[in-house]
Protein backbone atom coordinates (compact mmCIF):
# COMPACT_ATOMS: atom_id res chain seq x y z
CA UNK A 1 0.00 0.00 0.00
CA UNK A 2 1.57 3.58 -0.66
CA UNK A 3 0.94 6.85 0.82
CA UNK A 4 0.32 10.14 -0.33
CA UNK A 5 3.84 12.08 -0.53
CA UNK A 6 4.61 14.22 2.30
CA UNK A 7 4.64 18.31 1.31
CA UNK A 8 8.20 19.59 -0.03
CA UNK A 9 10.62 20.10 2.51
CA UNK A 10 13.82 22.02 2.24
CA UNK A 11 16.99 21.57 3.99
CA UNK A 12 18.45 24.15 6.42
CA UNK A 13 21.93 24.54 7.00
CA UNK A 14 22.08 22.62 10.05
CA UNK A 15 21.07 19.29 8.00
CA UNK A 16 17.55 19.87 9.24
CA UNK A 17 14.54 19.84 6.79
CA UNK A 18 11.39 21.93 7.47
CA UNK A 19 8.06 22.34 5.94
CA UNK A 20 8.48 24.43 2.53
CA UNK A 21 5.97 27.36 2.31
CA UNK A 22 4.39 27.94 -1.28
CA UNK A 23 4.19 30.99 -3.11
CA UNK A 24 0.94 33.54 -3.29
CA UNK A 25 -1.83 31.60 -5.64
CA UNK A 26 -3.16 34.48 -7.98
CA UNK A 27 -6.96 32.77 -8.43
CA UNK A 28 -7.78 34.99 -11.54
CA UNK A 29 -4.75 35.46 -13.23
CA UNK A 30 -4.23 38.49 -15.86
CA UNK A 31 -6.11 37.95 -19.23
CA UNK A 32 -8.35 35.42 -17.61
CA UNK A 33 -10.68 33.58 -20.51
CA UNK A 34 -13.85 32.23 -18.68
CA UNK A 35 -15.17 29.00 -18.66
CA UNK A 36 -18.68 29.61 -20.62
CA UNK A 37 -19.97 26.33 -18.31
CA UNK A 38 -19.11 27.72 -15.17
CA UNK A 39 -20.25 31.06 -15.65
CA UNK A 40 -23.39 30.02 -17.03
CA UNK A 41 -23.84 27.74 -14.18
CA UNK A 42 -23.44 30.84 -12.23
CA UNK A 43 -25.52 32.72 -13.25
CA UNK A 44 -28.35 30.55 -11.93
CA UNK A 45 -27.27 31.47 -8.59
CA UNK A 46 -29.51 34.51 -8.94
CA UNK A 47 -32.49 32.91 -9.51
CA UNK A 48 -34.20 31.91 -6.13
CA UNK A 49 -37.64 30.94 -7.70
CA UNK A 50 -39.01 27.53 -6.91
CA UNK A 51 -39.56 25.34 -9.89
CA UNK A 52 -42.44 22.87 -10.23
CA UNK A 53 -41.55 19.41 -9.87
CA UNK A 54 -38.23 20.14 -8.76
CA UNK A 55 -36.73 19.08 -5.72
CA UNK A 56 -34.46 21.82 -4.67
CA UNK A 57 -33.74 25.50 -5.04
CA UNK A 58 -32.11 26.30 -8.43
CA UNK A 59 -28.98 27.63 -6.73
CA UNK A 60 -28.10 24.81 -4.90
CA UNK A 61 -28.68 22.54 -8.35
CA UNK A 62 -26.17 24.73 -10.10
CA UNK A 63 -23.64 24.01 -7.22
CA UNK A 64 -24.45 20.41 -7.59
CA UNK A 65 -24.03 20.46 -11.25
CA UNK A 66 -20.83 22.19 -11.21
CA UNK A 67 -19.34 19.61 -8.46
CA UNK A 68 -20.72 17.24 -11.35
CA UNK A 69 -18.90 18.39 -13.93
CA UNK A 70 -15.73 19.04 -11.63
CA UNK A 71 -15.02 15.62 -10.89
CA UNK A 72 -13.71 15.05 -14.67
CA UNK A 73 -11.10 18.05 -14.08
CA UNK A 74 -7.74 17.88 -13.27
CA UNK A 75 -7.20 19.86 -10.21
CA UNK A 76 -4.69 22.74 -10.22
CA UNK A 77 -4.24 23.22 -6.11
CA UNK A 78 -3.87 20.45 -3.66
CA UNK A 79 -4.75 20.62 -0.09
CA UNK A 80 -1.60 19.36 0.56
CA UNK A 81 -1.07 22.77 2.62
CA UNK A 82 -4.76 22.66 3.94
CA UNK A 83 -5.56 19.12 4.50
CA UNK A 84 -7.90 20.12 7.47
CA UNK A 85 -10.55 21.16 5.14
CA UNK A 86 -11.33 17.62 3.84
CA UNK A 87 -11.02 16.30 7.33
CA UNK A 88 -12.81 19.01 9.21
CA UNK A 89 -16.02 18.58 6.52
CA UNK A 90 -16.94 14.96 6.40
CA UNK A 91 -16.34 14.71 10.14
CA UNK A 92 -19.29 17.91 10.64
CA UNK A 93 -21.18 16.23 8.44
CA UNK A 94 -21.01 12.76 9.95
CA UNK A 95 -21.74 14.63 13.36
CA UNK A 96 -24.64 16.51 11.82
CA UNK A 97 -25.83 13.90 10.39
CA UNK A 98 -25.48 11.21 13.57
CA UNK A 99 -27.21 13.87 15.81
CA UNK A 100 -30.11 14.58 13.30
CA UNK A 101 -30.61 11.19 13.60
CA UNK A 102 -30.73 10.99 17.43
CA UNK A 103 -33.02 13.66 17.33
CA UNK A 104 -35.17 11.83 15.50
CA UNK A 105 -35.24 13.49 12.37
CA UNK A 106 -34.85 12.64 8.73
CA UNK A 107 -31.18 14.49 7.45
CA UNK A 108 -31.82 13.75 4.07
CA UNK A 109 -32.46 16.79 2.23
CA UNK A 110 -30.72 19.15 4.46
CA UNK A 111 -28.27 17.01 4.40
CA UNK A 112 -27.57 16.57 0.67
CA UNK A 113 -28.02 20.40 0.36
CA UNK A 114 -25.05 20.55 3.17
CA UNK A 115 -22.28 18.06 1.49
CA UNK A 116 -22.62 19.31 -2.25
CA UNK A 117 -22.14 23.54 -0.70
CA UNK A 118 -19.20 21.77 1.03
CA UNK A 119 -17.85 19.85 -2.59
CA UNK A 120 -18.98 22.79 -3.67
CA UNK A 121 -16.85 24.94 -2.14
CA UNK A 122 -13.88 22.51 -2.15
CA UNK A 123 -13.76 22.21 -6.09
CA UNK A 124 -13.70 25.89 -6.19
CA UNK A 125 -10.70 25.74 -3.71
CA UNK A 126 -8.93 23.15 -5.88
CA UNK A 127 -9.48 25.26 -9.57
CA UNK A 128 -11.79 21.96 -10.60
CA UNK A 129 -14.65 24.58 -10.66
CA UNK A 130 -12.92 28.12 -12.04
CA UNK A 131 -13.05 31.43 -9.46
CA UNK A 132 -13.32 33.69 -12.21
CA UNK A 133 -15.29 32.15 -14.49
CA UNK A 134 -17.93 32.11 -11.64
CA UNK A 135 -17.47 35.04 -10.51
CA UNK A 136 -17.95 36.54 -14.03
CA UNK A 137 -21.12 34.46 -14.20
CA UNK A 138 -22.27 35.87 -11.17
CA UNK A 139 -22.07 39.44 -12.38
CA UNK A 140 -23.90 39.17 -15.58
CA UNK A 141 -26.55 36.77 -13.70
CA UNK A 142 -26.71 39.81 -10.90
CA UNK A 143 -26.89 42.90 -13.87
CA UNK A 144 -29.92 40.91 -15.67
CA UNK A 145 -31.53 40.35 -12.61
CA UNK A 146 -31.55 44.13 -11.90
CA UNK A 147 -32.28 44.98 -15.68
CA UNK A 148 -35.26 42.66 -16.37
CA UNK A 149 -36.62 43.78 -12.70
CA UNK A 150 -36.65 47.39 -13.66
CA UNK A 151 -38.23 46.23 -17.16
CA UNK A 152 -41.06 44.47 -15.28
CA UNK A 153 -39.84 41.00 -16.44
CA UNK A 154 -39.28 39.52 -13.31
CA UNK A 155 -41.80 39.05 -10.01
CA UNK A 156 -41.72 42.12 -7.84
CA UNK A 157 -42.81 41.03 -4.58
CA UNK A 158 -41.43 44.30 -2.26
CA UNK A 159 -43.42 46.83 -3.97
CA UNK A 160 -40.40 48.19 -5.95
CA UNK A 161 -37.79 47.28 -3.87
CA UNK A 162 -34.54 45.29 -6.12
CA UNK A 163 -35.34 41.56 -5.60
CA UNK A 164 -36.15 39.73 -9.41
CA UNK A 165 -35.27 36.35 -9.04
CA UNK A 166 -33.75 36.63 -5.96
CA UNK A 167 -37.57 36.76 -4.54
CA UNK A 168 -36.31 37.96 -1.21
CA UNK A 169 -34.98 42.02 -0.82
CA UNK A 170 -32.58 40.96 1.96
CA UNK A 171 -31.58 37.66 -0.41
CA UNK A 172 -30.92 39.80 -3.02
CA UNK A 173 -29.13 42.55 -1.02
CA UNK A 174 -26.67 39.85 0.76
CA UNK A 175 -26.10 38.30 -3.06
CA UNK A 176 -25.50 41.95 -4.87
CA UNK A 177 -23.08 42.97 -1.92
CA UNK A 178 -20.76 39.94 -2.31
CA UNK A 179 -21.21 40.31 -5.72
CA UNK A 180 -19.95 43.33 -6.26
CA UNK A 181 -16.46 43.11 -3.82
CA UNK A 182 -16.20 39.57 -5.80
CA UNK A 183 -16.49 41.21 -9.32
CA UNK A 184 -13.81 43.96 -8.49
CA UNK A 185 -11.50 41.70 -7.22
CA UNK A 186 -11.29 40.17 -10.98
CA UNK A 187 -11.36 43.69 -12.58
CA UNK A 188 -7.81 44.90 -13.02
CA UNK A 189 -7.95 48.81 -12.82
CA UNK A 190 -8.52 50.65 -10.36
CA UNK A 191 -11.24 52.58 -12.37
CA UNK A 192 -13.23 49.86 -13.13
CA UNK A 193 -13.32 48.36 -9.61
CA UNK A 194 -14.46 51.89 -8.03
CA UNK A 195 -17.22 51.31 -10.85
CA UNK A 196 -17.96 48.13 -9.53
CA UNK A 197 -18.12 49.05 -5.85
CA UNK A 198 -20.14 51.89 -6.27
CA UNK A 199 -22.82 49.61 -8.80
CA UNK A 200 -23.23 47.86 -5.78
CA UNK A 201 -23.78 51.09 -3.42
CA UNK A 202 -26.76 51.21 -5.82
CA UNK A 203 -28.35 47.79 -5.73
CA UNK A 204 -28.09 47.53 -2.37
CA UNK A 205 -29.67 50.67 -1.57
CA UNK A 206 -32.24 49.91 -4.12
CA UNK A 207 -33.19 46.82 -2.30
CA UNK A 208 -33.82 48.54 0.80
CA UNK A 209 -31.91 46.08 3.39
CA UNK A 210 -30.75 48.24 5.65
CA UNK A 211 -28.70 45.51 7.41
CA UNK A 212 -26.93 44.79 4.04
CA UNK A 213 -26.22 48.50 3.62
CA UNK A 214 -24.59 48.68 6.77
CA UNK A 215 -22.34 45.68 5.77
CA UNK A 216 -21.27 46.68 2.68
CA UNK A 217 -20.77 50.34 3.90
CA UNK A 218 -17.95 49.00 6.46
CA UNK A 219 -16.56 46.56 3.82
CA UNK A 220 -16.16 49.34 1.04
CA UNK A 221 -14.69 51.31 3.45
CA UNK A 222 -12.17 48.69 4.42
CA UNK A 223 -11.36 47.79 0.83
CA UNK A 224 -10.46 51.85 0.23
CA UNK A 225 -8.98 51.80 3.43
CA UNK A 226 -6.50 49.04 4.26
CA UNK A 227 -4.41 48.77 1.38
CA UNK A 228 -1.57 50.54 3.35
CA UNK A 229 -2.19 49.57 6.30
CA UNK A 230 0.42 47.00 8.32
CA UNK A 231 -1.31 43.60 9.08
CA UNK A 232 -2.48 44.18 12.52
CA UNK A 233 -3.89 47.71 11.70
CA UNK A 234 -5.75 45.89 9.60
CA UNK A 235 -7.06 43.43 11.62
CA UNK A 236 -7.85 46.45 14.06
CA UNK A 237 -9.38 48.40 11.54
CA UNK A 238 -11.90 45.28 10.48
CA UNK A 239 -13.11 44.96 14.21
CA UNK A 240 -13.69 48.57 14.36
CA UNK A 241 -15.88 48.71 11.09
CA UNK A 242 -17.56 45.63 12.45
CA UNK A 243 -18.84 47.58 16.09
CA UNK A 244 -19.46 50.93 13.41
CA UNK A 245 -21.70 48.25 11.08
CA UNK A 246 -23.35 47.28 15.21
CA UNK A 247 -24.42 50.92 15.47
CA UNK A 248 -25.65 51.39 12.27
CA UNK A 249 -27.39 48.51 11.81
CA UNK A 250 -29.58 49.59 15.41
CA UNK A 251 -29.81 53.11 14.36
CA UNK A 252 -30.74 53.00 10.93
CA UNK A 253 -34.51 51.48 12.19
CA UNK A 254 -34.86 54.51 13.88
CA UNK A 255 -34.01 57.09 10.95
CA UNK A 256 -36.15 58.84 8.75
CA UNK A 257 -39.33 57.10 7.33
CA UNK A 258 -38.01 53.71 8.62
CA UNK A 259 -39.00 54.81 12.32
CA UNK A 260 -43.18 54.86 10.86
CA UNK A 261 -42.99 52.59 7.85
CA UNK A 262 -41.24 49.95 9.32
CA UNK A 263 -42.74 49.56 12.55
CA UNK A 264 -44.88 46.92 12.29
CA UNK A 265 -42.83 44.74 10.66
CA UNK A 266 -39.82 45.21 12.84
CA UNK A 267 -41.93 44.54 15.93
CA UNK A 268 -43.19 41.15 13.99
CA UNK A 269 -39.42 40.24 13.49
CA UNK A 270 -38.51 41.02 17.27
CA UNK A 271 -40.65 38.21 18.19
CA UNK A 272 -39.64 35.93 15.85
CA UNK A 273 -35.97 37.13 17.29
CA UNK A 274 -36.86 36.69 21.15
CA UNK A 275 -38.50 32.95 20.51
CA UNK A 276 -35.67 32.33 18.40
CA UNK A 277 -32.93 33.20 21.05
CA UNK A 278 -35.12 31.33 23.77
CA UNK A 279 -35.13 27.69 21.27
CA UNK A 280 -30.96 28.72 20.83
CA UNK A 281 -30.53 28.90 24.85
CA UNK A 282 -32.42 25.97 24.97
CA UNK A 283 -31.03 23.24 22.73
CA UNK A 284 -28.36 20.95 24.05
CA UNK A 285 -24.65 21.39 23.18
CA UNK A 286 -25.24 18.82 19.79
CA UNK A 287 -28.25 20.41 19.03
CA UNK A 288 -31.97 19.59 17.80
CA UNK A 289 -31.05 18.46 14.31
CA UNK A 290 -30.68 19.90 10.96
CA UNK A 291 -33.73 22.05 9.93
CA UNK A 292 -34.86 22.87 13.45
CA UNK A 293 -33.94 26.43 13.30
CA UNK A 294 -37.69 27.57 12.78
CA UNK A 295 -40.28 28.81 15.35
CA UNK A 296 -43.79 28.91 15.11
CA UNK A 297 -45.96 32.28 16.01
CA UNK A 298 -49.25 33.45 14.94
CA UNK A 299 -50.44 29.72 13.12
CA UNK A 300 -47.24 30.24 10.95
CA UNK A 301 -43.99 28.45 10.85
CA UNK A 302 -40.94 31.22 10.33
CA UNK A 303 -36.85 31.33 9.92
CA UNK A 304 -34.52 32.75 12.00
CA UNK A 305 -32.87 35.62 11.47
CA UNK A 306 -30.12 35.05 13.12
CA UNK A 307 -27.95 32.28 11.28
CA UNK A 308 -25.80 32.14 14.70
CA UNK A 309 -28.62 31.35 17.03
CA UNK A 310 -29.70 28.81 13.50
CA UNK A 311 -26.25 27.26 13.91
CA UNK A 312 -26.87 26.27 17.77
CA UNK A 313 -30.05 24.71 17.00
CA UNK A 314 -29.39 22.75 14.25
CA UNK A 315 -25.94 21.37 15.41
CA UNK A 316 -25.17 22.80 19.11
CA UNK A 317 -22.18 25.04 20.33
CA UNK A 318 -20.14 22.07 17.86
CA UNK A 319 -21.54 23.90 14.79
CA UNK A 320 -20.91 27.32 15.53
CA UNK A 321 -17.77 26.78 16.54
CA UNK A 322 -16.57 24.86 13.55
CA UNK A 323 -18.41 27.00 10.95
CA UNK A 324 -16.99 30.26 12.67
CA UNK A 325 -13.56 28.90 12.75
CA UNK A 326 -13.74 27.55 8.76
CA UNK A 327 -14.80 31.26 7.81
CA UNK A 328 -12.54 32.95 9.68
CA UNK A 329 -9.78 30.81 9.06
CA UNK A 330 -10.71 30.94 4.77
CA UNK A 331 -11.87 35.13 5.47
CA UNK A 332 -8.69 36.74 6.96
CA UNK A 333 -6.32 33.78 4.89
CA UNK A 334 -4.18 32.34 8.07
CA UNK A 335 -2.18 29.85 6.63
CA UNK A 336 1.39 28.67 7.69
CA UNK A 337 1.89 26.56 4.31
CA UNK A 338 0.95 29.12 1.54
CA UNK A 339 2.71 33.03 1.56
CA UNK A 340 -0.61 35.16 2.06
CA UNK A 341 -0.03 38.44 0.58
CA UNK A 342 -2.72 40.02 2.80
CA UNK A 343 -2.24 43.97 1.40
CA UNK A 344 -3.27 42.30 -2.44
CA UNK A 345 -6.24 43.38 -3.37
CA UNK A 346 -7.75 39.69 -3.76
CA UNK A 347 -6.45 39.36 -0.08
CA UNK A 348 -8.80 42.33 1.17
CA UNK A 349 -11.61 41.53 -1.29
CA UNK A 350 -11.84 37.99 -0.03
CA UNK A 351 -11.75 39.67 3.91
CA UNK A 352 -13.97 42.03 3.03
CA UNK A 353 -16.76 39.56 1.39
CA UNK A 354 -16.39 37.32 4.36
CA UNK A 355 -17.16 40.28 7.00
CA UNK A 356 -20.47 41.01 4.77
CA UNK A 357 -21.02 37.31 5.26
CA UNK A 358 -20.58 37.01 9.18
CA UNK A 359 -22.30 40.52 9.66
CA UNK A 360 -25.36 39.66 7.63
CA UNK A 361 -25.43 36.27 9.44
CA UNK A 362 -26.80 38.77 12.57
CA UNK A 363 -30.07 39.47 10.78
CA UNK A 364 -30.86 38.18 7.01
CA UNK A 365 -32.23 33.95 8.45
CA UNK A 366 -29.64 31.36 6.44
CA UNK A 367 -26.15 32.95 5.43
CA UNK A 368 -23.38 30.49 6.24
CA UNK A 369 -24.94 27.68 4.44
CA UNK A 370 -26.29 29.85 1.60
CA UNK A 371 -24.78 28.95 -1.98
CA UNK A 372 -23.22 32.87 -1.75
CA UNK A 373 -22.13 32.02 1.86
CA UNK A 374 -19.96 28.91 0.53
CA UNK A 375 -19.00 30.51 -2.60
CA UNK A 376 -16.82 33.07 -0.73
CA UNK A 377 -15.82 30.35 1.48
CA UNK A 378 -14.75 28.25 -1.68
CA UNK A 379 -12.85 31.69 -3.02
CA UNK A 380 -11.01 32.19 0.23
CA UNK A 381 -9.98 28.19 0.56
CA UNK A 382 -8.45 28.40 -2.40
CA UNK A 383 -5.92 31.05 -1.79
CA UNK A 384 -4.73 28.71 0.98
CA UNK A 385 -3.80 25.63 -1.20
CA UNK A 386 -1.21 24.48 -2.78
CA UNK A 387 -0.70 24.77 -6.32
CA UNK A 388 -0.28 21.62 -8.12
CA UNK A 389 3.29 21.14 -9.52
CA UNK A 390 3.74 20.20 -12.57
CA UNK A 391 6.96 17.38 -13.77
CA UNK A 392 10.11 19.24 -13.56
CA UNK A 393 8.51 22.58 -11.33
CA UNK A 394 9.40 23.20 -7.88
CA UNK A 395 8.68 26.12 -5.24
CA UNK A 396 11.07 27.84 -3.29
CA UNK A 397 11.32 27.60 -0.03
CA UNK A 398 10.31 30.39 2.51
CA UNK A 399 14.02 31.67 3.31
CA UNK A 400 14.54 32.46 -0.39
Amino acid sequence: MTTAPSAPRAASPAGETRPRRFPPVVLVPPGHSARIIDALLAMLLVYRLSVPGVPLPIPQLAAITLVAIGLFRTPTRSFSAASWYPVVAIALFGFLAVETLINDIDPLRRGLNIASLMLFAAFLATGRIDVGSVIKGLGVGLVLNAALFYLRLTPDDYQGRLTGFLQDKNAAALVYAVGAVLLAMVARKVLWRMLILAAGVAAVVATDSRTTMAAYAVAVVFLLLSGRMHRAVELLALTIGVFVFLWADDNLSKLGDYAVSREGSDAFRLRIDAASSLKAQGAPWYGDGLGTATVRLDSGTWFFHNSYEGLIVEGGIVLLVVMLAIYLVTGLGLSTRVQIDALSFQSRAITAATAIVCMCALRLGEVFFAPVGFLVLGIGLARLLAPVARKGEHFASASR
